[in-house]
This record gives C-alpha cells, structure tokens and sequence, in this order.
C-alpha cells in the first residue's frame, strides 16, 4: 500500500542528506560525540568537526545541540555548502520551515560543480516546500534534481507523492517508468502500480498485481493492492475475500508486541476499505505510536470525524 511505501522515504529520509559530511568509523553516535568533543577541546572548533559533531546530535534527535553547532560552523566558515545544507536540514526537522527554506534557498546559491550535490538541495527544498502545501514549487525542484542526476530512486518517490497531491496522474506514471528505467528499483515498480490505482487504470493495475500475486511468498499488500482495483471495478465480493484474507495474514506475521508499523498500515486500510471503522482507527493509531509518518494523522483524524458521527447519530 502507499502507506508502507512512504516508510521506505521517510524513515531514514533526514540521515540523507549527511553524506559527504566526512567518514568516519561508528562505534555509536555517543561515542563519536565523545571524540568530536575532546578533538575540539584540544585544537579548537572548526567548522568541519562542528559539522561532523552536529551530525551525530542529529541522529540522536538532538535537534538544539546539532543547531548550536551549525550555527557555529556557518560563523567560522560561512562559505561553507555542506554547513547551511546541515543547518537547513536540522531546521527543517525542528519545525522551523520558513528559516530551513531561506536557509536552503541561500545554500542554492552557492557555487557547486557536483549535481549530486545540488540536486541533494533542490530536494531538499521540495521536501520543505511539500510540508507547506505548496506542492507547484515542489514539484519544479523534483524535476530539476532528477535532471540533474537521475539515478536517485529516492527523488521518483518524492516526485510520485507531490505530482499524486497535484493529481497529475500521466505524469506521474510517466515518470516513474522514467525512474524505473533509470534506476531498476523495484520499490519504484510497486509505486507505479499504486500510482496506475490513484489514476483509476483499475484494469491496467490489476495485470501487474496478478502477477507479483503468482510469485509473492507475503500476499497481504498485494492482496489488498487487488481489492482496491476490484472495489474500483464494481468487484465488490472479490474485493472483501481479498481483504479478509490480507487480515488473516497480517495477523499470522504481525506481533503487537514490537510492531511493524508497514503491517499495522496494511491492517489499518483493510479494515478502513472493509468500512470497519473502529478497528482501521484503531491500527491506525497504533501505526502512528510505532513511528508511521505524519499522514497517518490525516486519516486517524478523519476516522475519528466518523466515529464521533456515528455515536451521534445513534444517541
């Protein structure tokens, strides 16, 4: 489902864009800190082991102390691309998006020969941009990052989610075939089948889902995949053995122990797409507990909105 498919951009979405800040061995980024720490300690701050020491807060959600360190590194060295790119990211993930926009838009205007790295920034601020709603301004960064380097499956899947927002269905089929030329990715193959089921090409989507069907050993997602196009088709019989299948499965591999937030979202929409309300809002909410991203919260509100409107209407 679209859902399990936003985990593959989201979960490691913001470590991205920290390549290139420097390698070095990982033994923890609490160790690391420790060694960033004593090294400045001794020669003094530079920008490169602020940056390098900023990354690693980043990575333990130690949003204030990576900041304090950019903030640092730009002042030492304010020409410095990899220093307000950093900033810009750590603003961003501190919820501070008018000041990671301004910040990126000036890190674009730094010179730069490597289109890796200036197409890392144009998405970047597409990922900014998308959180503001303002999906147009997003979407001309996506189509000049892939431009520039087009071998990021990652920035198809961006695009797909912005051009989905925009309802530009063709064009995003079109170009997530361009994608999966470029890149044979797999994963960008299944968003293609989500996008031909967005686009309403039920008959075109089910072919393709026939056929992961007949080699999948885990059939939940593509099961449930099958019972979106037939609800589409007027199947609607087929579509519920579909569904009530993929529960039965999802049920069998999912331990509500340590859940895997995909599953909880597979079991969240088959029951939203069975009209079991109560219980989608229910896995819903479990799958915003475990780490699901913010979309969740789109639909845990709209199933709430249901729910309470059913209780009134019984009262």
């Amino acid at each position: 489902m679209k859902a399990s498919l936003t985990v593959f951009l989201c979960a490691g979405l913001l470590l991205h864009w920290g390549a290139g800040c420097g390698a070095w061995a990982h033994e923890g980024p609490e160790h690391e800190i420790e060694e960033l720490t004593e090294e400045i300690n001794k020669r003094g701050e530079s920008a490169d082991l602020l940056i390098q020491r900023a990354v690693e807060y980043r990575v333990l959600g130690k949003n204030s102390e990576a900041l304090r360190d950019l903030e640092r590194a730009v002042r030492l060295e304010p020409g410095s691309l990899v220093a307000h790119r950093e900033l810009s990211v750590v603003l961003f993930a501190s919820g501070k998006t008018n000041e990671a926009l301004s910040t990126v838009t000036r890190t674009l205007a730094m010179k730069s020969d490597e289109p890796v790295e200036v197409g890392g920034l144009h998405i970047l601020r597409a990922e900014i941009l998308k959180a503001r709603d303002d999906f147009k301004k997003a979407l001309e960064d996506c189509d000049k990052a892939i431009a520039m380097h087009a071998a990021n499956p990652e920035w198809y899947f961006l695009r797909s989610e912005v051009q989905n927002h925009l309802k530009l269905h063709k064009e995003r089929i079109k170009g997530l075939d361009a994608g999966i030329k470029a890149t044979g990715s797999g994963l960008l193959e299944i968003e293609k089948i989500e996008a031909l089921l967005d686009a309403e090409e039920f008959c075109e989507a089910i072919k393709q889902i026939e056929s992961e069907l007949a080699s999948s050993r885990v059939q939940s997602s593509w099961l449930i995949r099958r019972a979106r196009a037939r609800i589409g088709m007027g199947q609607k019989a087929e579509a519920v053995l579909d569904l009530k299948s993929a529960i039965d499965e999802i049920g069998v591999r999912l331990n509500l122990a340590s859940p895997d937030v995909p599953l909880l979202l597979d079991k969240a929409l088959a029951h939203e797409l069975l009209e079991e309300v109560e219980e989608a809002h229910q896995y819903y909410e479990q799958a915003r507990d475990a780490g699901a991203g913010v979309g969740v919260r789109a639909k845990i509100k709209a199933l709430k909105a249901r729910l309470d409107e059913a209780s009134k209407a019984k009262q």
